[in-house]
């Protein structure tokens, strides 16, 4: 029952546990009040008030001593406080500790209780934050993440209500088992990564460790994983024109390696990987596959839809922005891989003094991090926290949709009461209350501002009772204005099954559409030159005129022959034979039977097989 004692001459102040159980010692078991205090080591005198102020409440006491600074608020008060901040939070418009303060200021000053220094410096003081922030411990300074303004406003119950309705159809038409129920995503993998956290001096102004480069290179991976912890050999986009086998040397085993000047993800590579998928799912007309993906351009094209119909494949796509919160490689894989994989890197940079990182190391990190990440309970645990499988529509709370509610704007069709329940988030109920006034501290308001003329058509004067202002009314929540109406010929990008027939068909009217605005001859030929140039002289009784040829400034359209280039510059041409070069093999356009083309980063020209021809550009081999 005792506590020690301590023998110094300094004071030592009790534990709340210590106050509460010498509290109930002398209530409940009729214990003195002096020899109470002395075995608990606590003052009598405060032991005795504290006796006083329970047996007038008769309620369970719980001791919260206001050590510090006083406290300026009541508990009601701070509790209202601290939901707002937390609500703001969720609404990634979360106040930095100034503008609590200057919340903390204004919340003061509408209920009254404004200290005198607070007035003067019209913010709250450092010490106030300091001792609050003490008070709750379920509130901390965060380093947010940045969040785009797309993703918190299209993760809404709309986008997710639409993409769960389409999932429980294809669920109920063909009852996929966990294993048929695949997720895929790409994500780069880089030569230079951050290094992880190393052990160094403690007050070290600046710690350094060695990477291979100021830039990586990029080389994306397109990973494949299923509902029931299953996944597939990765595919690598290796940025070169042509793919080699020693690219994937030390690599995942079975994975496909494919090439693209970029790195990126194209419509042609994703074919191939789709092609991949079906080589390892084997999936029939009995026993369809489902992949969920997102609405990345290469995802979504005719010649993807045509092949997985092919396939007997389903494609799902996520709504768009939404797969931070919805995909499974996102949510629980791909972060533990990211972690690994740079691990991995720093060890082979340890372990490899003075050698640099290239892209041919790059499969052999990916494969170490493949393993450890990609475990079973990783993924399952992603299709899990996504509402996927098991399937799981109301996954998402309404705190979770708070980031779409600055943006959010009622449906015209809906009364106002579904608008009501519908549109506005769940938030705390912030609202004004009553407490006593006799807890309430007041000072003088010398300054009248808006707020003060707000507070005082609310607040309505009593003598013995005061109403709280919530800090939602001080500050109320953001809100965005009334949208453009701007027309937009854009299709908005939405979840979609895209295998469907009238899917297939929006796309394939967008494809054609698309080609037919789209000029098929971009790319100038020394052919279309040379046919303008002799329309020209046809037209022109003046030989000396300028004619088109490779070094023009105008674009010029000719309806004839269908020939339309653009950008084409003019000079004149003093002979008849055109004296131009290959900037690559030297080789005479004259003597020449190859088509010539114009390099798109030098602007010279070349022969066809000097080069690398694009579906619009070319590149000579001195470039690339």
């Amino acid at each position: 029952m005792s506590s020690p004692v301590s023998t110094s001459n300094k004071r030592v102040r009790p534990t709340s546990a210590a106050v509460e159980e010498a509290v109930r010692e002398v209530i409940a078991g009729n214990q003195s009040i002096n020899k109470t205090a002395l075995a608990f080591g606590i003052s009598r005198a405060y032991l005795a008030k504290i006796v006083k102020k329970v047996k007038s409440t008769d309620e369970n006491y719980v001791h919260s001593p206001n050590i510090g600074n006083k406290r300026i608020f009541s508990k009601a008060e701070e509790d209202l406080l601290v939901s707002y901040l937390k609500t703001a939070s969720k609404m990634c418009h979360g106040l930095t500790k100034k503008q609590t303060r200057e919340l903390a200021f204004q919340y003061a000053r509408a209920n009254n209780k404004c200290p005198e220094k607070w007035t003067i410096d019209q913010i709250a003081s450092v010490e106030w934050l300091r001792g609050f922030l003490k008070r709750h411990k379920d509130l901390s300074v965060r380093k947010p993440e940045s969040t785009s303004l797309s993703r918190a406003t299209s993760f809404n119950k709309t986008n997710v209500g639409e993409f769960f309705e389409k999932l429980t159809g294809l669920y109920e038409k063909y009852n996929f088992p966990p294993h048929m129920i695949f997720n895929a995503d790409e994500t780069g993998c880089s030569t230079v990564s951050a290094p992880p956290k190393i052990i160094a001096q403690k007050g070290s102004k600046q710690i350094g460790q060695v990477t291979s480069a100021e830039r990586g290179t990029l080389v994306t991976t397109l990973f494949f994983i299923n509902a029931a912890g299953g996944t597939l050999p990765p595919v690598f986009i290796f940025p070169r024109v042509n793919y080699k086998d020693h690219m994937l040397n030390n690599g995942p085993s079975g994975a496909l390696g494919l090439a693209h000047i970029s790195g990126w993800m194209t419509e042609n590579n994703f074919v191939k990987a789709l092609e991949h998928f079906a080589s390892h799912v084997k999936p029939t007309k009995e026993n369809p596959a489902l992949l969920i993906l997102d609405n990345y351009a290469s995802h979504v094209n005719l010649r993807v839809i045509e092949l997985a119909r092919i396939h007997f494949i389903k494609i799902l796509t996520f709504p768009p922005h939404c797969s931070h919160r919805l995909q499974p490689l996102d949510v629980t894989v791909y972060g533990p891989f990211k972690t690994r994989y740079r691990i991995v890197m720093n060890e082979w940079m340890l372990c490899n003094p003075g050698k640099t990182v290239t892209i041919y190391h790059v499969a052999q990190f990916v494969r170490d991090a493949y393993l450890a990440a990609f475990s079973m309970v990783n993924v399952t645990q992603g299709f899990k926290t996504t509402g996927i499988y098991p399937l799981n529509s109301k996954i998402f709370s309404d705190d979770d949709f708070l980031t779409s509610y600055v943006t959010d704007k009622p449906n015209p069709a809906l009364s106002e009461d579904a608008i009501a329940d519908n549109v506005r988030p769940r938030t705390p109920q912030l609202s004004i209350t009553n407490i006593d006034s006799s807890h309430a501290s007041r000072s003088p308001n010398a300054n009248r501002t808006p707020i003060d003329d707000l507070m005082t058509n609310i607040l309505q004067p009593s003598t013995s009772r005061q109403q709280i202002v919530s800090p939602e009314i001080v500050r109320p929540f953001l809100k965005s204005g009334p949208r453009k109406n701007i027309k937009s010929n854009t299709r908005k990008m939405v979840s979609a099954i895209i295998t469907d027939t009238p899917e297939k068909n929006k796309i394939q009217d967008k494809e054609t559409k698309s080609k037919s605005l789209k000029s098929a001859k971009n790319m100038k030929t020394k052919t279309n030159i040379r046919l303008l140039n002799k329309k020209k002289q046809d037209d022109t009784s003046d030989s000396s005129e300028s004619i088109l040829s490779l070094h023009d400034d105008t674009s010029l359209t000719s309806s004839d022959n269908d020939i339309n280039l653009l950008e084409l510059k003019k000079r004149k041409i003093l002979s008849n034979e055109d004296n131009n070069y290959c900037i690559v093999c030297n080789e005479h356009y004259v003597n020449t039977k190859e088509e010539w083309y114009q390099c798109k980063i030098c602007e010279g020209w070349a022969n066809e097989s000097c080069g690398i021809k694009g579906v619009i550009n070319f590149f000579c081999q001195k470039c690339f």
